[in-house]
């Protein structure tokens, strides 16, 4: 299997399914992207019978919702967030007011998309990043609108957003909302510059004819048909997760930052802190199968160590879920500074042992058996009890 798939030939959209929780684990329920989605029939979701992972057809309209959606960044458009990134920060004028809007906000405004449901929290931020006064996303009536069903995550985007200013120590009202009329939405035109070279100039349209999907077709070469990839070997690799990248690179440059505690509750927010219990038998499977790689564990000295990256974890719940000793544990609750300080944190740490009844690795603070074992030991001095007690 690819690590980078392209559903189809006229699908604006590329999915990196190592990323997707569903296919790391068969028990995420995970549909962010669904739930958005406005199109109907473009996002399927596996059924959890080999192949759990989520697709995307060519009902896809390119509205950018489900790559806001994705906590993992597994969908990415066609038209990157770097090139609306440097849209935006070739727009900025210190101290002023940066306006976003939806292609149907009556008015003008610096930057203009085409669902305000593609912006993600990084790129919402970018403006006060490069000196903006503040943001403000003007927003028309979503119920007449064919894309209304994604609106609900452009509110998801500004609360989140909201809570990373309060976070940073520069005040909610650093970006908001504003109700606008329906309408034709203008974009704010730059003045004329230089004219580019003609290599830069034939580089840049060989760029969007490529992306536009109308450049000549190559002939068909043979294709050699490949064996898959088994899913152990696929799942030992961790693909970056370029939608936290981008975050985490504009939060550090966020001007005058003052980060404070901010506690939230985890429902909704793509972020966790998590707490390993004494069931921990080193297995290593939830570093194996966490999608962005936020889990890592070390062996020194017949010491095992597993340490925690919040800042990576978007809280997926696939460790939690995958965890078959149910030792480890998302907490309600999550302080969104970890996302400033970036520190890796140690889940537990603890003497490498065999377990005294099947032999299994265990850790060895404590007991003599790992928990399967113990748990049967429990039922047979149960039963046991309840025998010579009289019981039946």
């Amino acid at each position: 299997m690819n690590t980078l798939i392209e559903i189809g030939l006229q699908v604006p959209v590329k999915l990196d399914s190592t990323l997707c929780s569903r296919f790391r684990s068969t028990k995420s329920e995970c549909a962010a992207c669904a739930v958005v989605c406005p199109a109907p029939g473009a996002v399927r979701l596996g059924d959890g019978a080999g192949n759990n992972s989520a697709e995307i057809n060519a009902a896809c309209v390119g509205c950018g919702a489900c790559v806001s959606a994705c906590p993992n960044g597994a969908i990415r458009l066609l038209e990157g967030d770097e090139r609306v990134a440097e849209r935006i920060a070739s727009k900025v004028q210190a101290d002023k007011v940066f306006h976003i809007a939806c292609s149907r906000a009556q008015g003008r405004a610096d930057v203009v998309v085409s669902c305000l449901s593609r912006l993600t929290e990084a790129l919402v931020l970018e403006p006060i990043r490069r000196g903006a006064q503040r943001v403000e996303l003007c927003a028309p009536d979503c119920s007449g609108c064919g894309l209304k069903k994604a609106a609900a995550q452009w509110e998801r985007t500004l609360a989140f957003s909201q809570a990373l200013c309060e976070s940073a120590g520069l005040g909610v009202a650093r970006v908001s909302s504003v109700r606008v009329p329906v309408g034709d939405a203008e974009e704010i035109r730059l003045p004329a510059r230089t004219p580019n070279s003609r290599r830069r100039l034939f580089g840049a349209i060989a760029e969007r004819w490529k992306t536009s999907g109308d450049a000549p077709l190559l002939e068909a070469e043979a294709v050699e048909e490949v064996e898959p990839e088994p899913f152990r070997e696929i799942v030992q690799r961790h693909s970056e997760n370029s939608k936290r990248t981008a975050l985490l690179q504009v939060l550090d440059a966020l001007p005058g930052l003052n980060v404070t505690s901010k506690v939230a509750f985890t429902v909704g927010i793509p972020l966790a802190q998590l707490d390993v219990d004494q069931r921990c038998i080193a297995c290593n499977v939830c570093e194996t199968l966490c999608p962005t790689g936020a889990l890592k564990h070390r062996e020194e000295g017949g010491t095992y160590t597993l340490e925690f990256d919040a800042a990576q974890c978007t809280g997926c719940r696939v460790c939690e879920l995958a965890c078959y000793h149910q030792a480890l544990h998302l907490r309600e609750t999550v302080d969104l500074s970890l996302l400033f300080e970036r520190s890796r944190v140690t889940l537990i740490s603890a003497k490498l042992a065999k377990c005294c009844g099947c032999g299994e690795r265990i850790l060895g603070n404590a007991s003599e058996f790992c928990p399967a074992c113990q748990v049967s030991g429990d039922r047979r001095d149960s039963v046991a009890r309840r025998f010579f007690s009289g019981g039946n």
